[in-house]
């Protein structure tokens, strides 16, 4: 395009970046504020602007969709100065923060309804991978190491004393793990990092599929868990967009492509546990639908038995395992109808 045939040019710079970086973009008309807004992301600057939340201002004015027309005017060029904002942490939003984040500014309170269980067959085979390096043969067996391992880390560590998240998590992890193995093929991690343009953070646990969150897991210290469902949401968003940005290529604005497939998390102390599901592709209109599963509670205490050990904490197992079966179904299910379009 040669200068002759620009109608705008648009010279932008980041704000208090040290040192300077300039861009300048060239039109052969005034664009449309989402056209412009798409042709600043795709400049290739320090800062990958199409991974961050920012603001624009011309002059002394911040500019927005609904004053960009005014604003840019008959003019041949405006100058514009980028103001980047930084995702807040996942810790910081509140409950009202993490559902509109999840679901959108027209949400819906969580409606509490029952988790399905997992019908686990005791007598059922584990799989070669878990037999071998184990020694343990069938679900029987793995509940029973589960009881032992809970029973242990009780005896040693009263639950009802432990004054950290840390320590919370020692008794969050043993069910995972056997859950993981129970759903078959699944990955569970700690301290995840994610991010998103809206929310940052290390997630306590994430339980992974292909590299797909299938759900999140936060562990907090009190009784509470109501209090941190923001930090969960927030935890639940920042995974899924993650992931779209990094597997599907997902730009900042593009409607999520995975409707189908739900979020899910869990909320524990390690003592007590909730389930949440969202439904991105929900009634009515497409509107996202939140489930929340009962408190359950589990009786973890000094000098239980591995067999009361396990028969307490086998609700809460039969959940995990059912909600990661369902989720790995419906990822499933996604996967196979993309490969056919």
């Amino acid at each position: 395009m040669t200068c002759s045939a620009v109608s705008l040019l648009v010279p932008f710079s980041m704000e208090n970046k040290a040192p300077k970086e300039e861009c300048q973009l060239s039109f052969d008309r005034p664009p449309l504020y989402l056209a412009l807004l798409d042709r600043i992301e795709q400049e290739p600057t320090a800062l990958k602007l199409e991974q961050v939340k920012f603001q624009i201002k011309a002059g002394k004015e911040f500019v927005h969709q609904d004053s960009w027309t005014r604003v840019v005017g008959d003019r041949h060029a405006i100058e514009l100065v980028i103001i980047p904002q930084k995702a807040k942490p996942l810790s910081s939003f509140t409950n009202e923060e993490g559902m509109k984040l999840l679901m959108g500014p027209n949400y819906q309170e969580a409606e509490t309804k029952p988790f399905a269980l997992a019908d686990l067959k005791t007598s059922a085979r584990l799989d070669d991978a878990v037999m071998q390096v184990t020694s343990l043969v069938c679900v029987k067996d793995l509940l029973i190491h589960l009881g032992v391992d809970l029973a242990l880390r009780c005896l040693r560590s009263e639950p009802r004393l432990h004054s950290t998240e840390y320590a919370k998590r020692e008794l969050i992890s043993p069910l995972l793990f056997v859950a993981s193995v129970l759903a078959g093929e699944l990955e569970v991690a700690a301290e995840f990092s994610t991010k998103d343009s809206d929310a940052a953070g290390s997630v306590d646990f994430v339980v992974l599929l292909n590299s797909f969150v299938i759900s999140v897991v936060e562990g907090k210290l009190h009784d509470t868990l109501k209090a941190h469902e923001g930090q969960l949401y927030a935890s639940m968003h920042a995974c899924r967009e993650q992931y779209l940005r990094m597997k599907l290529k997902k730009r900042k604005r593009e409607t999520d492509p995975m409707t189908q497939v739900p979020s899910a998390g869990i909320l524990t102390n390690g003592t007590a546990y909730l389930f949440y599901r969202c439904y991105h592709g929900g009634q009515p209109k497409g509107q996202p639908v939140l489930t929340c599963s009962e408190f359950m509670p589990v009786d973890l205490h000094k000098g239980i038995s591995a067999e009361s050990a396990a028969d307490s904490v086998m609700k809460v197992v039969k959940t995990m395992v059912q909600l990661f079966v369902d989720q790995k179904k419906a990822l499933s299910s996604f996967w196979s109808q993309r490969a056919v379009q």
